[in-house]
């Protein structure tokens, strides 16, 4: 029989104005942002091999039972049809031509093409129009089995916290594009909104199948481990759970086509998670992730580079296969997840936020589909540096993740954040280091702190620790011209870098005649900048993105304060680090179960 897989889709945001290529090439044409149609002038031509609106041929052979591939297009005057196919021969871009059809009548019809047997690895339809005409969309559709559809409910699990207005738009996409207007998926997808805000009103999210969940703000595990324990207990029993960001645009087609691919999905590939990929929202274009690792060294990385998805060979380089890495992750700002792993592994871990998706992934030795099409939009992470999320947050999560898991005993998470602080400590970033220093040492008071202390209280805290950057205007002798002069830094000179190691730049055995003068530009966040900082007594650390400054300044005396708090807790690390580890690995069980959950939550 056959089954319809994909939809193709126009843009319909703002924001996929500035990425048009990710829907069609070509003219633009006169796109209907509200009517999903585009209209064309004669001569004008227009492609779907793009990133949204190709057929991932090689994934839906590979994932699922599907046996041939058919295109329908529903067009309204005179047009051109060419049936084309894209694959890499190594680095080659290779096309496959299929079929051509003129089809010169006026009214609004749908012309169908079965593409013939191949192995080509995406599919698609590049059109000429013969005269005015319009684009009205059109599907793909493949030939499956009688037998081949599995039993599917699909529960997306969202939490928020104080962002009413990214939630409500999504939640109503959601209503509107599919529980509405889709037959399939009306009576088998569900939505359960966790509110850690508690500033949601029923009457502005629930519907049908759709659900508010008010929840004390216990941070973004808090929020997902409601949202699976509602998932665990609907009525109808759901077999999936798609956990997603509340701050992201969604594309409701992504949602779709994840459920389609579980219909169809062989029973070898039934138990994997799915991972959405991330866009970013400020660069719509690239893509950040859309599967990730830990390496051995503790640093997270994407198993691929960052594509710009408007280039057709990122788009095949995407769509193609990959390697299962190990220790490889799905972010859940768009993750699904069989609820078979959910009861086999537990829920998450009381982690409040930042690593408890990978830690998830890795527990349950998910293997991951991806696909093209697949995705959200979401503010990429190297605009939000935040040194109490990036630092204190990953810091002391690894460290519980890696006593905990017991899959990442060749993950050295200390020796990375170990670097990162005598790094913090040349930057004169010195709040950057007593916050390192503070998830060391509340890593070894072990689960009985997790379970007792306060998350949301504990982060405000901690954000109270970050550096007060100010206006760059305060500043009219730190003069900028491009972003680049923040980043640029000439190859760290050899005295220069003997001199940062051996002194912590300065921050010990220093005569004052060896200081550079001057207060040069660095750039704020992760990069350092040596040979600009080296050897000075203060530097200005710029956000060039939001044009704000902090200077930075040596302070010896902080330093050596610093230092005797961390010497101390390496002698404890060293005395208890074994005993602290074999308690957290003992709990792991028991925080990441139900019973824990609902007391935790309040729901008892």
């Amino acid at each position: 029989m056959d089954y319809r897989i994909q939809t193709i889709v126009f843009p319909t945001e703002d924001v996929h104005l500035m990425c048009r290529n990710l829907f069609y090439n070509g003219e633009n044409g006169f796109l209907h942002l509200n009517g999903g149609r585009v209209d064309l002038s004669s001569g004008q031509q227009i492609d779907f091999c793009t990133y949204l609106n190709s057929c991932s041929w090689t994934k839906w052979k590979e994932y699922t039972c599907a046996e041939s591939v058919s295109l329908h297009l529903e067009v309204e005057g005179p047009v051109r049809l060419r049936y084309v196919g894209f694959r890499l021969e190594y680095w080659e871009l290779v096309r496959t031509f299929y079929g051509d059809r003129k089809d010169p009548e006026t009214g609004k019809r749908v012309i169908s093409f079965t593409f013939p047997d191949n192995d080509d690895t995406i599919l698609g339809v590049e059109i000429s129009a013969m005269g005015d005409c319009t684009v009205h969309g059109g599907y793909y559709t493949v030939s499956v089995p009688e037998d081949g559809l599995n039993d599917v409910t699909l529960s997306i699990a969202t939490t928020t916290c104080r962002k009413e207005d990214y939630i409500r738009k999504n939640v109503q996409l959601i209503k509107d594009k599919l529980l509405a207007e889709d037959e399939e998926l009306r009576e088998r997808l569900f939505v359960h909104v966790t509110d850690n805000g508690n500033t949601l009103k029923p009457e502005e999210i629930e519907g049908h199948h759709v659900f508010l969940h008010p929840n004390p703000n216990t941070g973004g595990s808090g929020g997902y481990a409601r949202g699976m324990i509602e998932t665990l207990h609907q009525t109808p029993e759901a077999t999936h759970a798609l956990l997603m960001d509340d701050d992201v645009l969604v594309l409701p087609e992504s949602i779709r086509r994840t459920f389609k691919l579980l219909r169809i999905a062989k029973p070898e590939y039934r138990d994997h998670f799915i991972s959405g990929a991330m866009l970013r929202l400020e660069k719509p274009a690239f893509q950040h992730e859309d599967i990730g690792t830990i390496r051995a060294d503790g640093v997270y990385e994407s198993l691929k580079p960052g594509y710009h998805m408007v280039d057709l060979y990122s788009v095949l380089k995407c769509a193609g296969s990959y390697f299962q890495a190990p220790r490889q992750y799905a972010g859940w700002w768009y993750c699904c997840i069989p609820v078979s792993k959910i009861r086999e592994n537990g829920l998450p871990l009381p982690l409040f936020i930042r690593g408890d998706d990978s830690e998830y992934s890795i527990r349950c030795d998910a293997k991951i589909m991806t696909m093209n099409g697949i995705c959200i939009w979401h503010q990429g992470f190297d605009l939000k540096y935040n040194a109490s999320m990036d630092l204190y947050q990953m810091a002391r999560n690894l460290l519980i993740m890696r006593a905990t898991c017991g899959k990442l005993d060749d993950v050295d998470f200390l020796g990375h954040y170990k670097a990162q602080l005598m790094e913090s400590v040349q930057k004169f970033a010195y709040n950057e280091v007593e916050l390192l220093i503070k998830a060391f040492e509340d890593y070894m008071k072990g689960p009985e702190f997790l379970i007792s202390c306060n998350g949301e209280k504990m982060l405000k805290e901690n954000a109270a620790m970050n550096e007060k950057l100010e206006p760059l205007t305060n500043y009219p002798e730190i003069r900028i011209r491009e972003i680049a002069d923040i980043f640029g830094d000439e190859p760290e000179k050899k005295w220069y870098g003997f001199f940062r190691k051996a002194t912590r730049n300065g921050n010990r055995w220093t005569p004052s005649f060896l200081y550079r003068k001057g207060c040069p530009a660095a750039v704020y966040g992760w990069h350092f900048c040596r040979n600009k900082v080296t050897a000075r007594k203060e530097y200005a650390a710029v956000n060039p993105f939001e044009e704000k400054v902090v200077i930075r300044r040596l302070d010896k005396v902080r330093y050596r304060q610093l230092m005797k708090r961390y010497r101390r807790f390496l002698k404890d690390y060293k005395s208890r680090g074994d005993e602290v580890a074999r308690a957290w690995r003992e709990s792991q069980s028991r925080l990441t179960s139900e019973e824990f959950w609902r007391s935790y939550l309040g729901l008892d």
